[in-house]
């Protein structure tokens, strides 16, 4: 993941770009991080970067100057950093991933930091996932995958529109492999895409054709913190 800073103040800038290293770390991502000092500059390097964390109030060209050009240019995503809140609203129409207020950093940015890898994820493993079967290797849609469940030594993949799959694999690895693509982890049996998921009750969660998938009692908090996240990222 290649980062740009892009933010006058320096002593600010170097700081964000420590908590970044160390909270991407904590994700096992290790970044590339440039840090700018000026606008012009960075402007001028034309620097092909993942994400650029801005200022928006900097002497002679200002982050929302800076961001009008960055949105002609490609999929940069943009994330604003400013010490007045008032501009989240002026920033909206240039479409940023993220606003993160100077006064609140080290409370904001880990959750940003934290959807950005998740985004990146997406962006980088395209769309098809790779499922080992007794006849080859299956590659699905990861947004047509409901659930997948365990039995025995093999996995049961639950296929929204198409046949399911039996394949080998452990459903612990492919939690970790899927969690940039909100599956959730509900049962020691069950894997879900929160994208099918309708309703989540006592013991069990719904799923949008009424299928109903265990949930366990010590997994219901996180699963509902999840889904909550969840549902915020895709408003």
């Amino acid at each position: 993941m290649h980062i740009a800073i892009c933010d006058d103040d320096a002593d600010f800038a170097d700081n964000l770009k420590a908590l970044m290293e160390k909270e991407l770390a904590a994700l096992h991502v290790s970044p590339v991080i440039s840090v700018y000092n000026d606008g012009a500059v960075f402007i001028a390097d034309r620097l092909e970067c993942d994400a650029v964390f801005l200022d928006i109030d900097m002497p002679a060209v200002n982050g929302f100057d800076i961001a009008e050009q960055i949105n002609r240019m490609g999929e940069t995503l943009i994330v604003f950093v400013t010490m007045h809140d008032e501009l989240v609203y002026s920033s909206i129409k240039f479409q940023p991933f993220r606003f993160i207020r100077k006064s609140h950093l080290a409370g904001e940015l880990p959750e940003v930091l934290s959807a950005l890898n998740k985004t990146m994820c997406k962006r980088n493993a395209g769309r098809k996932f790779g499922f080992q079967t007794k006849t080859g290797t299956v590659f699905l849609d990861v947004s047509s995958i409901e659930y997948i469940e365990i039995y025995g030594h093999w996995l049961h993949v639950c296929v929204d529109g198409g046949e399911d799959l039996e394949c080998y694999g452990s459903l612990s690895e492919f939690e970790k492999e899927l969690a940039p693509f909100d599956f959730i982890r509900t049962h020691k049996s069950y894997l879900v895409n929160c994208k099918y998921i309708y309703a989540i009750e006592k013991g069990h969660i719904v799923l949008d054709d009424k299928t109903e998938i265990l949930l366990s009692r010590y997994r219901a908090g996180e699963v509902r913190d999840k889904f909550r996240s969840y549902i915020r990222s895709e408003l």
